[in-house]
């Protein structure tokens, strides 16, 4: 046993006292699986930061400490409800409109729809499914899958993210009447039955319970601090020129970029991920099970979030486009970062980097290279990654030149072509490189 770790009396009293903690949240705010949420969200907070003990009894102080994080996740859910009711209207589309190729345009838009909503991970897929498909409330919805209304309104938002385009480029062309009649018959055979999905949330209840009350009995007895050990473990590879996007078993989804390599564990208490080289991007699923990017000297912890990850030479960039994540390095305090903040790690330090411009981000993910006034021997090394020949810059000057805009992946070489037409330079071609040089016309001061 750990006799240095100062949160034993807490995890101890945590686990003797569980129950009781439960009904202590749900007498005064009246909802037990919310309850169940808190008092797991404060297990979560002592196990990463491990407080030194107060003065009374460790009941008093989860006690306390479980007030104040159901009061904490309620204000952050009436924010996230606010927002919710300004979104959360499903559009209508009608099946029956006596015009052919109007009815062929909604049978069209049925089987996008059908596909965007198959795409959603499965919890968020649960939760539309039964929300807007079986078209119950939003309270029912967290009483059979056994979570609470935050994370329902949670997977509403982000189901409706990404239906709200496909919805929105199909509605240009009709007027409301043409759309009047409901979503749900139509999608509704096309899914699981309620019956199924409740099943299935209840089974997972029951995993997750003995896991978490597993996880507690082996940190009150300082066993979990050596035990986590790997039940699976897998490796992907991508050639240049290609991504890959795989989905792991709790929903999480992984996209590999260009040329890159990672190695995926699988363990009791944890998801650990170390990329090998290249880039990734991770959109992660909240499970009881922590998720950890490893990337050269920098550890990536994910608190929510979507973000990438990519390997450089003396260290790693990471960049958030949802929720938040938390980065250390070799030295130096960690650091969290929201979306649309970066970091760059170098021999072991980490340095703040502006904050990105919208679409910046994942572009990749896109499809896109997206250049922001980046010098042209940072372009350089993006456009190498997708071409078989190494792309080389035989003048040093023209490394600080400037490029901006967006550009396709899968045609790099038509940037190739007109780079000459945007920058000062000329681009030639032998069968071991292709050489960018300085024209005549380069000024000295190449900065623009």
């Amino acid at each position: 046993m750990r006799q240095d770790s100062p949160n034993l009396p807490l995890l101890d009293a945590l686990m003797r006292h569980y129950d009781e903690l439960v009904d202590h949240v749900r007498r005064r705010f009246g909802d037990k699986n919310f309850a169940h949420e808190v008092v797991h969200e404060v297990y979560m907070q002592v196990v990463r930061t491990r407080p030194h003990e107060q003065d009374g009894t460790p009941l008093a102080l989860l006690k306390h400490i479980s007030t104040c994080k159901a009061i904490d996740l309620q204000r952050a859910a009436t924010s996230r409800n606010q927002w919710q009711e300004s979104v959360n209207a499903v559009p209508d589309i009608n099946l029956h409109h006596s015009d052919g190729e109007e009815i062929l345009h909604g049978k069209q838009l049925i089987d996008a729809l059908e596909i965007a909503i198959g795409d959603l991970p499965p919890r968020c897929r649960e939760v539309f499914v039964l929300h807007k498909l079986q078209e119950m409330s939003q309270d029912e919805v967290a009483t059979q899958l056994g979570i609470s209304r935050k994370m329902v309104g949670k997977h509403m938002e982000r189901a409706m993210s990404a239906i709200r385009p496909i919805w929105s480029g199909a509605h240009a062309g009709n007027d409301d009447a043409t759309m009047r009649a409901s979503l749900a018959p139509p999608l509704r055979p096309r899914f699981p039955a309620p019956e199924t999905i409740i099943r299935g949330a209840a089974k997972r209840r029951t995993v997750r319970k003995i896991a978490a009350m597993a996880a507690v009995l082996l940190l009150s007895t300082g066993l979990a601090w050596l035990i986590d050990p790997a039940y699976d473990t897998r490796q992907v590879v991508t050639g240049a020129g290609r991504t890959s996007t795989l989905t792991m078993a709790d929903g999480s989804r992984i996209q590999l970029n260009t040329d890159s390599e990672l190695r995926i564990e699988s363990r009791l208490f944890s998801r650990r991920i170390t990329l090998l080289r290249g880039e990734a991007g991770f959109d992660v699923a909240h499970t009881y099970r922590s998720f950890v990017v490893e990337a050269h000297r920098t550890t990536v912890t994910d608190i929510g979030t979507v973000f990438d990850v990519r390997n450089q030479e003396d260290g790693a960039l990471v960049s958030v486009q949802q929720g938040a994540v938390e980065v250390r390095s070799d030295s130096g305090p960690p650091l969290v970062l929201t979306a649309d903040q970066s970091v760059r790690s170098s021999d072991g330090k980490l340095e703040r980097l502006a904050d990105l411009e919208p679409g910046q981000s994942g572009a990749w993910r896109r499809g896109k290279l997206y250049f922001n006034a980046t010098p042209l021997r940072e372009a350089a090394l993006d456009m190498q990654r997708y071409l078989a020949q190494p792309v080389v810059l035989a003048d040093a000057r023209i490394g600080d030149l400037r490029l901006s805009g967006e550009y396709n992946i899968k045609d790099v070489n038509d940037l190739l072509r007109v780079l000459p037409t945007i920058l000062p330079v000329t681009v030639k071609r032998s069968p071991g490189a292709i050489v960018i040089s300085a024209t005549s016309a380069t000024p000295g001061n190449t900065a623009k």
